[in-house]
Protein backbone atom coordinates (compact mmCIF):
# COMPACT_ATOMS: atom_id res chain seq x y z
CA UNK A 1 0.00 0.00 0.00
CA UNK A 2 3.25 2.42 -0.38
CA UNK A 3 1.63 5.82 -1.81
CA UNK A 4 -1.63 5.37 -0.81
CA UNK A 5 -4.20 7.52 0.94
CA UNK A 6 -3.54 5.35 4.39
CA UNK A 7 0.30 6.05 3.70
CA UNK A 8 -0.19 9.38 3.00
CA UNK A 9 -2.15 10.12 6.04
CA UNK A 10 0.21 8.13 8.10
CA UNK A 11 3.01 10.58 6.90
CA UNK A 12 0.91 13.20 8.48
CA UNK A 13 0.56 11.78 11.10
CA UNK A 14 4.36 10.74 11.60
CA UNK A 15 4.68 14.94 11.43
CA UNK A 16 2.23 15.53 14.20
CA UNK A 17 3.42 13.19 16.29
CA UNK A 18 7.25 14.84 15.58
CA UNK A 19 5.60 18.07 16.49
CA UNK A 20 3.86 16.58 19.81
CA UNK A 21 7.02 15.06 20.89
CA UNK A 22 9.12 18.39 20.91
CA UNK A 23 6.15 20.48 22.87
CA UNK A 24 5.78 17.42 25.66
CA UNK A 25 9.80 17.95 26.00
CA UNK A 26 9.91 21.38 26.20
CA UNK A 27 7.18 21.36 28.33
CA UNK A 28 8.52 19.10 31.17
CA UNK A 29 12.46 20.15 30.80
CA UNK A 30 11.18 23.27 31.84
CA UNK A 31 8.88 22.08 35.05
CA UNK A 32 12.02 20.01 36.09
CA UNK A 33 14.29 22.66 35.73
CA UNK A 34 12.20 26.01 36.64
CA UNK A 35 13.94 26.57 40.04
CA UNK A 36 17.89 26.41 38.34
CA UNK A 37 16.75 29.22 35.56
CA UNK A 38 15.19 31.30 37.89
CA UNK A 39 18.11 30.83 39.87
CA UNK A 40 20.17 32.07 36.59
CA UNK A 41 18.52 35.30 36.39
CA UNK A 42 16.36 34.07 33.42
CA UNK A 43 12.94 36.32 33.01
CA UNK A 44 9.85 34.20 34.71
CA UNK A 45 7.65 36.27 32.25
CA UNK A 46 9.88 34.22 29.32
CA UNK A 47 9.90 30.59 31.72
CA UNK A 48 5.62 30.82 31.85
CA UNK A 49 5.68 31.63 28.49
CA UNK A 50 7.30 29.04 26.84
CA UNK A 51 5.78 26.55 29.11
CA UNK A 52 1.86 27.83 28.54
CA UNK A 53 2.90 27.47 24.72
CA UNK A 54 4.09 24.24 24.83
CA UNK A 55 1.44 22.98 27.12
CA UNK A 56 -1.20 24.99 24.73
CA UNK A 57 0.43 23.21 21.77
CA UNK A 58 0.48 19.80 23.19
CA UNK A 59 -3.13 19.72 23.89
CA UNK A 60 -3.92 20.83 20.34
CA UNK A 61 -1.99 18.57 18.65
CA UNK A 62 -3.42 15.45 20.79
CA UNK A 63 -6.65 16.47 19.82
CA UNK A 64 -5.68 16.63 16.34
CA UNK A 65 -4.32 12.96 16.53
CA UNK A 66 -7.07 11.56 18.33
CA UNK A 67 -10.13 13.66 16.24
CA UNK A 68 -12.68 12.47 14.55
CA UNK A 69 -14.65 14.42 11.80
CA UNK A 70 -17.78 13.30 9.38
CA UNK A 71 -17.13 16.92 7.48
CA UNK A 72 -12.94 16.47 7.00
CA UNK A 73 -11.06 13.97 5.68
CA UNK A 74 -8.43 14.08 8.25
CA UNK A 75 -4.92 13.09 8.75
CA UNK A 76 -5.88 11.63 12.63
CA UNK A 77 -6.19 8.26 13.63
CA UNK A 78 -9.92 7.95 13.53
CA UNK A 79 -9.16 9.48 10.15
CA UNK A 80 -6.42 7.20 9.04
CA UNK A 81 -8.70 3.92 10.19
CA UNK A 82 -11.45 5.19 7.80
CA UNK A 83 -8.80 5.25 4.72
CA UNK A 84 -7.61 1.22 5.16
CA UNK A 85 -9.87 -1.39 3.32
CA UNK A 86 -11.74 -3.94 4.67
CA UNK A 87 -9.72 -6.98 3.68
CA UNK A 88 -8.67 -10.24 5.81
CA UNK A 89 -5.41 -10.12 7.29
CA UNK A 90 -2.17 -12.28 6.93
CA UNK A 91 -1.37 -14.64 8.95
CA UNK A 92 1.91 -11.55 9.96
CA UNK A 93 -0.59 -8.75 9.61
CA UNK A 94 -2.37 -10.37 12.53
CA UNK A 95 0.36 -11.51 14.70
CA UNK A 96 1.51 -7.73 14.54
CA UNK A 97 -1.51 -6.08 15.04
CA UNK A 98 -2.72 -8.55 17.76
CA UNK A 99 0.49 -7.16 19.60
CA UNK A 100 -0.18 -3.51 19.17
CA UNK A 101 -4.30 -4.39 20.59
CA UNK A 102 -2.88 -6.55 23.06
CA UNK A 103 -0.38 -3.87 24.60
CA UNK A 104 -3.59 -1.85 24.97
CA UNK A 105 -5.45 -4.44 26.31
CA UNK A 106 -7.52 -5.69 23.27
CA UNK A 107 -7.57 -9.68 23.45
CA UNK A 108 -9.66 -10.36 20.22
CA UNK A 109 -7.92 -11.96 17.10
CA UNK A 110 -7.37 -9.70 14.37
CA UNK A 111 -10.00 -10.76 11.15
CA UNK A 112 -9.30 -7.40 9.24
CA UNK A 113 -7.16 -4.50 9.96
CA UNK A 114 -9.97 -1.93 9.68
CA UNK A 115 -12.27 -3.28 12.47
CA UNK A 116 -9.30 -4.17 14.58
CA UNK A 117 -7.79 -1.01 15.20
CA UNK A 118 -11.10 0.85 15.49
CA UNK A 119 -12.05 -2.04 18.33
CA UNK A 120 -8.28 -0.67 20.44
CA UNK A 121 -9.06 2.28 19.54
CA UNK A 122 -12.20 2.87 21.08
CA UNK A 123 -10.91 0.31 23.89
CA UNK A 124 -8.00 2.84 24.00
CA UNK A 125 -10.60 5.98 24.34
CA UNK A 126 -12.68 4.73 27.05
CA UNK A 127 -9.75 4.20 29.30
CA UNK A 128 -8.32 7.93 28.84
CA UNK A 129 -12.20 9.45 27.89
CA UNK A 130 -11.09 11.83 30.80
CA UNK A 131 -8.10 12.82 29.87
CA UNK A 132 -9.67 13.56 25.66
CA UNK A 133 -12.28 15.49 26.60
CA UNK A 134 -10.73 17.57 28.94
CA UNK A 135 -8.29 17.97 26.14
CA UNK A 136 -10.74 18.58 23.76
CA UNK A 137 -12.61 21.22 25.99
CA UNK A 138 -9.41 23.21 26.65
CA UNK A 139 -9.21 23.43 22.43
CA UNK A 140 -12.44 24.00 21.95
CA UNK A 141 -12.62 26.79 24.61
CA UNK A 142 -9.61 28.27 25.20
CA UNK A 143 -6.75 26.59 22.64
CA UNK A 144 -8.93 27.82 19.39
CA UNK A 145 -11.36 30.30 21.03
CA UNK A 146 -11.70 32.39 23.91
CA UNK A 147 -14.90 31.68 25.70
CA UNK A 148 -15.53 33.31 28.84
CA UNK A 149 -17.32 31.09 30.72
CA UNK A 150 -14.34 28.37 30.18
CA UNK A 151 -12.63 27.40 33.93
CA UNK A 152 -10.34 25.12 33.01
CA UNK A 153 -7.77 24.96 35.62
CA UNK A 154 -5.73 21.92 34.94
CA UNK A 155 -4.45 19.34 32.35
CA UNK A 156 -3.51 15.46 32.42
CA UNK A 157 -0.46 14.77 33.88
CA UNK A 158 2.62 14.47 32.11
CA UNK A 159 2.80 10.88 32.48
CA UNK A 160 -0.76 11.04 30.52
CA UNK A 161 0.96 13.01 27.59
CA UNK A 162 2.99 10.09 27.40
CA UNK A 163 0.79 7.60 27.42
CA UNK A 164 -1.80 9.09 24.71
CA UNK A 165 1.64 10.20 22.58
CA UNK A 166 3.00 6.01 23.07
CA UNK A 167 -0.44 5.20 21.96
CA UNK A 168 -0.57 7.45 18.76
CA UNK A 169 3.12 6.21 17.94
CA UNK A 170 2.26 2.59 18.17
CA UNK A 171 -0.43 3.23 16.41
CA UNK A 172 1.57 5.05 13.44
CA UNK A 173 4.20 1.97 13.37
CA UNK A 174 2.42 -0.80 13.38
CA UNK A 175 0.37 0.40 10.48
CA UNK A 176 3.56 1.54 8.56
CA UNK A 177 4.67 -2.06 9.18
CA UNK A 178 1.28 -4.29 8.91
CA UNK A 179 -0.52 -1.87 6.79
CA UNK A 180 1.86 -0.14 3.91
CA UNK A 181 4.86 -2.41 4.65
CA UNK A 182 7.26 -0.30 5.03
CA UNK A 183 9.65 0.48 8.28
CA UNK A 184 8.10 3.18 10.95
CA UNK A 185 10.54 6.79 10.80
CA UNK A 186 12.15 7.45 13.95
CA UNK A 187 10.69 10.36 16.19
CA UNK A 188 14.21 12.72 16.37
CA UNK A 189 13.93 14.35 19.73
CA UNK A 190 16.20 17.68 18.64
CA UNK A 191 14.27 20.41 19.76
CA UNK A 192 14.59 19.25 23.98
CA UNK A 193 17.92 18.44 23.13
CA UNK A 194 18.47 21.52 21.65
CA UNK A 195 16.81 23.70 24.82
CA UNK A 196 19.21 21.46 27.27
CA UNK A 197 22.32 22.88 25.75
CA UNK A 198 20.67 25.88 25.65
CA UNK A 199 19.83 26.21 29.25
CA UNK A 200 23.24 24.74 29.75
CA UNK A 201 24.99 27.51 28.36
CA UNK A 202 23.07 29.82 30.31
CA UNK A 203 24.72 28.50 33.34
CA UNK A 204 22.06 25.66 34.42
CA UNK A 205 24.54 23.26 36.00
CA UNK A 206 23.55 19.48 34.38
CA UNK A 207 19.91 20.42 33.89
CA UNK A 208 17.47 17.17 34.03
CA UNK A 209 15.63 16.07 30.69
CA UNK A 210 13.48 13.83 31.99
CA UNK A 211 12.23 12.21 35.46
CA UNK A 212 14.51 9.81 35.25
CA UNK A 213 17.42 12.09 35.71
CA UNK A 214 16.60 12.18 39.47
CA UNK A 215 16.89 8.28 39.82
Amino acid sequence: MHGSKTDKKNIQLLKLLAQLRDHIDLHRIIGLNVEALREDRISNALLGYLQKSAHESLAIYICKIFETSNRHDLNSIPGIIASIPAAPVSDIQREELAAFGKKYRHEGTPADAKSYLRDTLNQFRTAHSDSLDGLKEFRDTIGAHSDYRADITSLPSHAEFETLFSFAKDFYEVVSSSIIGVGAAVIPRRVGSGFIKLIESLGVQTPRFDFEDEE
